[in-house]
Parts: structure tokens; sequence; C-alpha cells
């Protein structure tokens, strides 16, 4: 019933002015970094009434900070569909495993792809997955850098994506001057400070961190690699068990 009344709400005139209206708060993009960065890696499914209650903040802001950082399948759907408009920057970078191409990994692409005229994707190395403490077989390198070659030829991005392996943590993001934003997810921001601080150390301009919004499944936990190789969700976030 929460749910539904939250969906109507966002479909009602009256959520842009509320959007308005809570954006204007001193505090809202502090309390923002504060739910992306502390609770929402803890609790991904926390509800708007909760965060109210926890952070002390009224329900109207809960819910505009909870649906800037989160989409719903159907959500990822409408917005992966919209048409690319001129990016502001030239290169854009981001990295993972793409084990299993899920609706996760479309967010993330979309916000590449509309935040650079070329995007450079950083794929894990098998050797450097095997660190990584997955929870399942990571698919080796060439099948997941096909899979992921397929999804962006289908949705018409593969021309502006260059694919180079991710041997570590960082990649070609500190040593490229020429990349001027860093895409991430929430639970991945804090690998983004640490790129920029050895950029600066070594002279570089720091990236702009672009922040894509946590992706979660119908049964309200984020979709990824290990819950589709667990059986617990399929790749476009439909629950299986």
């Amino acid at each position: 019933m929460k749910k539904l009344l939250e969906k109507e709400l966002k479909s009602s005139p009256l959520w842009g002015i509320l959007v308005e209206t809570v954006k204007r708060i001193p505090n809202f993009e502090a309390h923002k970094i504060e739910v992306r960065d502390e609770i929402l890696p803890e609790k991904p499914d926390i509800a708007a009434e909760e965060l109210s209650r926890l952070m002390s903040i009224p329900l109207g802001e809960a819910l505009v900070i909870l649906d800037e950082l989160r989409r719903t399948p159907r959500e990822v759907e409408e917005e992966v569909s919209k048409p690319i408009r001129e990016p502001s920057h030239e290169l854009a970078a981001l990295g993972g495993t793409f084990s299993k191409i899920h609706y996760g990994h479309l967010m993330l692409l979309s916000v590449g792809v509309r935040s650079g005229r070329k995007l450079i994707i950083g794929v894990t190395t098998d050797e450097f997955a095997k660190t990584l403490g997955k929870e399942y077989r990571v698919p080796p390198f060439k099948e997941r850098v096909r899979g992921l070659r397929s999804a962006l030829a289908e949705r018409g991005w593969l021309e502006r994506c260059r694919i180079v392996p991710l041997d570590d943590p960082y990649g070609v993001t500190v040593d490229d001057p020429e990349i001027e934003v860093l895409v991430t997810s929430p639970f991945t921001h804090f690998r983004g400070v640490e790129i920029n601080r050895i950029r600066v150390k070594r002279g570089m301009k720091p990236l702009e961190i672009v922040v894509c919004p946590l992706v979660l499944a119908w049964d309200g936990k984020p979709i990824s690699s290990t819950r589709i190789f667990r059986g617990e969700v399929d790749e476009r976030g439909n629950v299986v068990r």
C-alpha cells in the first residue's frame, strides 16, 4: 500500500513541487550523501518512513532522497530508452566485473554514456577477479567482454565505448589525464575518492564523480551477479525464489 501511494505521488503534479521545495533545504545534499555512503550500503531496501525517523528529517525529504539514489527495474527500462543528449564532457570511465549483464549494469552503462562523448569501460581480468572474493565462479574474461559488447551494441552504445582490461582497482583512471568523469555505484564511491587522491598526488586534475543510482529487484534488494548466480533473481530483477 505504501509503495502504491509513493507511486501515485510521483505521478502527481505535486511531486515536482515537493522535489523543488526539498532541494531548497540547506542540508539536503549533506543528508543525501549520508544516505548514499552510510545508510544504503547497510540497508539498501530502507523505506522512506524508516529513513525519516532514523535521520529526523521530513518524510518528503526522505522520499526525494531515495528517489534520487534508487531505481526500480521499470524505471531502468525507461531511463535506458531515453535519447542521449550531448554530454558536457569528452571522456568518462567506469569499471566492473560484468559477470552477468543485469539491469544494475545497464543503469551504470547508461549513466556512463550520458556522462561523456566517449566511455572507457574497465573489465576485471581473470587474475584480478580471483582476488575479489566472489561467491560464484566468475566467467572467463572473453565471455564477460562478449556479453558486455552485446549489451552495448543492442542499445547502440558500442561505438561510444572502449573496453580495456582492469588489472587492479584503479586501472587507467590514475594514469590518463584526459579522463574527466568517473561513474561509480553507491557502493564504490569510496574508490573514486581514492582515485582522486592518487591523481592529485601525480599532478592531475581530480575527476568529477557521478554516482549511479542503486537498482533494486522487485523484492526490494539490490540486483547483483551474486544474487543471479544464486538463483534468487534474474537479470531484470524478477524474483525467482
